[in-house]
């Protein structure tokens, strides 16, 4: 049992987390405006400020100690920026070239998706980081490309869902080629979490892969893969061997509907057409379309869902080439 002097002093500790984090939270940039930072912050119990650095075209993790915000790279060699006493400036001295940075705004340059997922919902809209969100980008392993709602799954009673996987390809000619790729068989405990998942190749010649989930309470630890084991920590990120939150590809800018379902996500240092895209037939989300930005041939690239009694059955990802 935590004693209520403990408790004060943790909630004193989270506040002045909390209080730090947000000091350092918008756009900051050189006196030449030629160079930015954008800053972003997340998590409760490990938080972490996120620093995009348009020159390294990356978002790298930082957790701040008092004046300094400190990165490691997987080498453990460590990566510094300096807060200034008065919190006006940003200073990187890494490699050499000293830069200081000034803020302009206070303002997060990238904004956090809450929507709270219904029980009548299979897919989990809901999420308290900006790492998280409905199929925004793919996980780890191009075969588990969701989580779904833990209250969909306890109110249908589901133990298993068995979902077909196809890839097409459309050339710019407009020939069609379709393939099954594998079934994605996903099995949850009574309260609706993933227990586990396999990844059935289509046709045989290939090993079944069998991802395994655990947690403490509500939270997901880790889940296991053929390949390597994923950590997370109590703020549903996936964390490395310092329990530095690992950084996502991209961090999103939510737009919704009025049902208050995701519509579009946009990258914040990017102007032009959203890079994902969410349509609904009723409540059900039915189809995801993205500019594939790694790829510039492809002028399109869909992910279609078709639902028996709320549950997918089968997806479909097409690539639309120019």
């Amino acid at each position: 049992m935590i004693s209520k002097c403990s408790l004060t002093t943790l909630l004193l500790i989270i506040s002045a987390v909390s209080f730090g984090q947000s000091k350092v939270e918008g756009v900051w940039k050189t006196q030449d405006q030629k160079d930015s930072l954008l800053v972003s912050a997340s998590g409760q119990s490990n938080p972490a400020v996120f620093v995009y650095f348009p020159s390294k075209a990356k978002f790298l993790p930082f957790t701040l100690n008092g004046s300094e915000l400190v990165h490691y790279e997987p080498d453990a060699s460590k990566m510094s920026l300096s807060l200034s006493a008065d919190g006006n400036t940003i200073t990187d001295a890494n490699g050499g070239a000293k830069k200081v940075y000034s803020k302009v705004s206070s303002q997060s340059p990238v904004n956090s998706k809450t929507v709270a997922a219904g029980a009548d919902d299979f897919f989990d809209f809901s999420t308290s980081n900006y790492y998280a969100g409905i199929n925004f980008y793919l996980s780890s392993h191009p075969g588990l490309p969701f989580m779904p709602n833990p209250a969909f799954i306890t109110k249908k009673k589901v133990k298993e869902v068995k979902i077909e996987k196809f890839f097409a390809r459309v050339s710019g000619s407009g020939a069609v080629s379709v393939q099954k790729e594998y079934d994605l068989v996903y099995n949850f405990n009574s309260s609706g979490q993933i227990t586990t998942v396999q990844v059935v190749p289509f046709g045989g010649g290939q090993e079944t892969d069998t991802w395994t989930y655990s947690y403490n309470g509500d939270k997901l630890q880790k889940i296991s893969t053929p390949g390597r084991v994923l950590q997370f920590d109590n703020d549903n990120w996936e964390v490395d061997a310092r329990q530095q939150k690992k950084v996502p590809f991209i961090f999103p800018m939510w737009s919704y509907n009025g049902d208050s379902k995701p519509r579009t996500a946009t990258l914040p240092y990017m102007t032009g057409a959203p890079l994902n895209e969410y349509f609904y037939t009723g409540s059900q989300l039915t189809k995801i379309c993205s500019k594939d930005v790694s790829e510039p041939n492809i002028l399109e690239h869909c992910t279609e869902y078709t639902y028996k009694d709320g549950i997918p059955v089968k997806i479909v990802e097409t690539k639309r080439s120019k």
